[in-house]
């Protein structure tokens, strides 16, 4: 055994072997480990194995010809057995985004990303969450999913309805002071709005949001809870 030293750190090891050949065993294995941790769409998983496979390549394992074909039989076999189930993490993916506050085309892109060609049903489902039957007068109805989104960006930034909540009312302002209240009151209004703008939301949206009161605002957002 070659026990060469090298300085300050002990006996060099010995290189580790590439490890077992990747074949269709392999997959199936990896595969379900990963969704035993994790609800993953079916293009999504496929690209995590094949990039798994790549980096395995790189430290010399071998790999058996046809593997992207048993991934894809693997795969389907999830899907028979309800494992994978892209419409169902699509519609969680959508409504949990949508609760942190991110824009509907924000959402789409995401699940796009994942391998959701079709997003449609996702953000139908949050559309439909969003939507709150008739309790009375006083209830809003028909609210797009915008601007409870809004309302959770609002609330996480602590901006519109959020922003105001406990704000002490000033006393004894001289009329200059006053005049620079409402000056920098606008400034702070026009970059909130300008930042929910970045984050995706309409001109429409964000007038809407932070225009609103918090009750109003929490009201929306208990529909997605």
């Amino acid at each position: 055994m070659n026990t060469t030293t090298r300085k300050g750190r002990g006996p060099a090891r010995a290189p580790r072997p590439p490890g077992a050949r990747i074949d269709k065993g392999w997959v199936e294995r990896a595969a379900a480990d990963h969704l035993a941790r994790y609800a993953t769409p079916r293009a999504h998983l496929r690209r995590l194995l094949l990039n798994r496979i790549r980096n395995a390549v790189r430290k010399g394992r071998e790999v058996e010809e046809g593997i992207e074909l048993a991934i894809d039989e693997v795969l389907d076999r999830h899907v028979g057995l309800g494992t994978i189930d892209d419409a169902a993490w699509a519609e969680t993916r959508a409504r949990a985004l949508t609760r942190r506050g991110v824009a509907s085309q924000v959402v789409g892109q995401r699940l796009r990303q994942h391998g959701i060609t079709d997003v449609a049903p996702a953000l139908a489902s949050v559309r439909e969450a969003a939507l709150s039957p008739d309790r009375g007068e006083g209830q809003q109805r028909d609210v797009p999913p915008d601007v409870v989104a809004g309302c959770a960006w609002a609330r996480r930034k602590r901006a519109g309805p959020y922003a105001r909540e406990g704000e002490p009312e000033p006393e004894g302002l001289s009329r200059d002071e006053q005049r620079a209240r409402r000056e920098a009151e606008r400034s702070a209004g026009q970059k909130t709005l300008s930042a929910m703008a970045r984050a995706g939301f309409s001109y429409d949206v964000c007038t809407r949001v932070l225009a609103m009161d918090r009750d109003a605002a929490d009201e929306l957002l208990r529909r997605l809870a």
